[in-house]
């Protein structure tokens, strides 16, 4: 089978604009566990792991290994979230959301440019603000599209730099969202709105192999520049105007985006058919005023995974990735009004702490193999004392990825 790179990448650019779904699968806050089948069968670990095509979502510097290769891939995201509203001025209500079923596809194409240069194109998403309540009639849908040419060089055959310009479409729509309605001065009521916002950013990577069979690899990505949605930001100063009594406006940037991240990660190889990856994130969510606003905290998270080649086509997956909630219990906002958190959040409970993956990898041919995983991450509630309202969220999450990967040989 020849590798038409022109019509390959013609394709994969078409395909692009197939690729943007609601219910962005959102496990470490708003960000996937990983990015690519390899990677998320290791519990997201893929910093220094050139697997597959979509490497290069997770450090662009891989793609001077990944050669000239094609990846295709779906996630099915199957969350089960709820959320009961605080005592006092709302009405309590507990209530799980019907929103509970997603398909996210990913596209990922990589070519050796000359012996240092490689191109390549990432497509991928991110959001996960997907609930819809139907006892209140609330509801909230944030998805975002990454489009993402990417170049790396290679200094030498063992170290690479990278680099990704980010360009993201994305799409919010709220639905009755913080119905105050009934309650004293001039609450919010039942904010709704529909909107768009298009951003751009940058992902840096490096990669390097520092012994014999172990290499590092790094990655920063400053906050994305979006644009504001101007409705929301009208309707979060009424909210802080409501719950302060007009002491507190709402004067931050309306846009909802990714934070400044950063991460470093390692491969180890034990043997010939063993391979360790462990990566550690951080995630600057205070860098956003939206969600420093909702009181949301700086997120680590670590991830662990091992691949084991049990012949010369199977592999074998496992992983495990821990990152503490970004929103916390008992934890007032907008200063000490007892507005907290998990009342603000419970409409997108981004709660998830600990999650599990299994995965496996078989080579078809020498140029196609076919990647999958599995992912659960246990049930996490957060939930504030009765004297700040008893407002609860929670979350568990199952999801399951497929991916073809064609590597010209």
């Amino acid at each position: 089978m020849s590798f038409n790179k022109s019509k390959l990448a013609l394709a994969v650019a078409a395909a692009a604009g197939l690729t943007f779904s609601s219910g962005a699968f959102a496990t470490n806050g708003i960000i996937q566990a990983g990015n690519g089948m390899v990677a998320h069968g290791m519990g997201g670990a893929g910093l220094s792991n050139a697997g597959e095509a979509a490497a290069g979502m997770d450090n662009p510097a891989l793609i001077s290994q990944t050669g000239d290769a094609l990846g295709i891939g779906y996630s099915f995201f199957m969350p089960d979230r709820s959320r009961r509203t605080p005592a006092g001025s709302f009405p309590v209500v507990e209530e799980r959301s019907d929103a509970h079923a997603f398909a996210i596809p990913q596209l990922a194409y990589t070519s050796a440019i000359n012996n240092t240069l490689s191109g390549g194109l990432m497509v991928y998403a991110a959001g996960g603000m997907n609930t819809d309540y139907g006892t209140t009639g609330s509801s909230v849908d944030l998805s975002m599209l990454f489009v993402a040419p990417t170049l790396s060089y290679a200094f030498t055959k063992d170290v690479s730099v990278g680099a990704s310009l980010l360009v993201v479409y994305e799409n919010f729509r709220a639905r009755g969202v913080f119905d105050m309605t009934g309650a004293p001065g001039s609450p919010p009521t039942g904010y709704t709105d529909e909107s768009t916002a298009t951003g751009y950013g940058v992902k840096l990577g490096v990669n390097a192999k520092v012994a014999n069979g172990i290499s590092v690899g790094a990655v920063l990505q400053p906050k994305l520049s979006m644009g504001e949605i101007d409705s929301f930001k009208t309707y979060v100063d009424s909210v802080a105007n409501y719950v302060t009594g007009g002491a507190v406006r709402y004067t931050g940037d309306a846009a909802l985006t990714l934070p400044n991240l950063a991460g470093v990660g390692a491969k180890f190889a034990v043997g010939k058919d063993v391979d360790i990856n462990a990566d550690l994130m951080y995630y600057q969510w205070t860098s956003v005023d939206l969600f420093k606003f909702f009181g949301w905290e700086d997120q680590t998270v670590l991830k662990v995974g091992a691949e084991w080649r049990t012949s010369d086509k199977l592999a074998l997956r496992a992983g495990f990735n821990y990152g503490k909630s970004p929103i916390s219990a008992n934890k007032s906002i907008i200063g000490a009004s007892g507005f907290t958190a998990v009342s603000a959040n419970g409409i997108f409970p981004a709660v998830s702490e600990m999650h599990v993956t299994v995965g496996l990898g078989y080579k078809m041919d020498k140029n196609m193999a076919f990647n999958a995983y599995y992912l659960y991450s246990p049930e996490n509630k957060v939930e504030d004392a009765a004297a700040l309202g008893g407002a609860m969220a929670k979350m568990s999450q199952h999801a399951l990825g497929l991916g073809i990967n064609y590597a010209a040989k």
